[in-house]
C-alpha cells in the first residue's frame, strides 16, 4: 500500500511506517486528483464544502491568555494587572471575532472560534469580499461588518483562487 491515500484523508506508508497523517499531501494529492477529472472548482462543488482555517488564529488567544495568567502569578512586570487584563481582553476579543476555521457548504458558511464558539451563516445573507489572503463574509443589511475568513496568515500564491472557486462554484454573491 505504498503511497496509497486512504478515504478519511490520512497517507498510508507500506511495511513498520505505520499511518502518518498529512493533511498538505492529502490536500495536493486531491488538487491532482480533481485535476485529472476536472476544474478544482468542479471537484469543490461536487463536493459540497471547502474548509479554510489557521493554526495561528486558533492557538494564538489561548497563548494570551496563558501569558496573562504567568504575568499575574509571577509579577514580572511593575504593574502586572495592567498587562495581563490587556492580554485578557486581546484574547478575548480574538476569541469572540476571529475563527479560525471556516467551513463553506451550498447553504452556508460554518465558522469555528478558538474558544468553541460555533456559528453559522446562511447564504442568502451573505456577502463574500475576497482578499489577497483570505476573504470577508460580510453580513447585514449594509453590509459593513463582517467576519475574517483567512485560510492562512501569510501570503501564498494561488491560495486566493481555490478560495475564490470556491465560493463561486458554490453560488455564492462575491464583491
Amino acid at each position: 500500500m505504498t503511497g496509497a491515500v486512504l478515504g478519511i484523508g490520512v497517507h498510508a506508508r507500506g511495511g513498520r511506517g505505520g499511518v502518518v497523517l498529512s493533511t498538505s499531501y492529502v490536500k495536493f494529492v486531491s488538487m491532482v486528483r480533481s485535476a485529472s477529472r476536472g476544474s478544482y472548482a468542479d471537484h469543490v462543488a461536487s463536493a459540497g464544502s471547502y474548509q479554510g482555517g489557521s493554526g495561528f488564529l486558533r492557538w494564538w488567544p489561548k497563548i494570551m491568555v496563558v501569558c496573562s495568567l504567568s504575568l499575574l502569578a509571577t509579577g514580572w512586570s511593575p504593574s502586572p494587572i495592567q498587562f495581563a487584563t490587556l492580554f485578557a481582553v486581546v484574547a478575548y476579543v480574538h476569541g469572540r471575532w476571529l475563527p479560525w476555521q471556516f467551513i463553506i457548504h451550498d447553504d452556508g458558511v460554518t465558522l469555528t472560534f478558538p474558544f468553541g464558539r460555533h456559528l453559522f451563516l446562511p447564504k442568502q445573507s451573505l456577502t463574500v469580499r475576497m482578499e489577497v489572503v483570505g476573504a470577508i463574509a460580510l453580513i447585514g443589511r449594509r453590509r459593513k461588518f463582517g467576519y475574517l475568513l483567512m485560510d492562512r496568515i501569510l501570503y501564498e500564491p494561488g491560495r486566493d483562487i481555490f478560495l475564490r472557486s470556491a465560493f463561486l462554484g458554490l453560488g455564492y454573491t462575491l464583491k
